[in-house]
């Protein structure tokens, strides 16, 4: 009786299809858990993010301030009283921050090359939100202000991994205490939009 099942050819075909994917499907669960297995020393040989530099440090920060501040701008015209309250208050922490980082890069001597735009044109992008849809807009300043925030974050954590100079790590250490629950706050107010 099972003799004649097994001696078909279609199903002899389907049963090595079924075995051959079988197979395939083995292996790559091994060769995936052998990428995995790889540890963290090694990933971070082969990282391609540098650690940053105090200079790194003070002029990421810089962009930031310089997006915080041209996004108060950009809000003024289509905001809420909700996203202006907010954009103001965050302009006003980066000017200050902006003041302690003049006085930290003459301090350490660090040069900071002052021709970056990115903050500025990165902000510029929020005058492109289309500001006559409300919910819309609310959303699109919240997940700029939180990838800004991201970039800012990573750069003082990654920066206090392997820091340069005392006093830059003193004012990351601070700042990253600042911004982490602003970060926190960001990320919960876009997803309450």
């Amino acid at each position: 009786m099972f003799r004649g099942t097994f001696a078909r050819p279609d199903l002899l075909r389907t049963m090595r299809r079924v075995t051959a994917i079988s197979c395939l499907l083995v292996w790559s669960l091994f060769a995936s858990a052998a990428a995995r297995a790889e540890t963290s020393a090694e990933r971070a040989a082969t990282d391609p993010t540098p650690t940053p530099t105090a200079a790194d440090v003070i002029s990421q920060l810089y962009q930031f301030d310089l997006f915080q501040q041209n996004a108060v701008d950009q809000a003024d015209t289509a905001a809420t009283s909700d996203i202006l309250t907010t954009a103001a208050a965050r302009a006003e922490a980066a000017a200050k921050r902006d003041k302690t980082l003049s006085e930290l890069q003459q301090q350490t001597g660090t040069n900071v090359p002052s021709g970056q735009k990115a903050g500025a044109m990165r902000a510029h992008g929020l005058a492109a939100a289309d500001r006559t849809d409300g919910p819309s807009y609310v959303r699109t300043f919240y997940a700029a202000q939180l990838a800004e925030y991201e970039l800012a974050v990573d750069v003082l954590e990654r920066y206090l991994r392997q820091p340069d100079n005392e006093d830059v790590r003193r004012f990351a250490a601070a700042q990253l205490s600042e911004l982490r629950p602003e970060l926190t706050a960001t990320r919960n107010a876009l997803a309450d939009k």
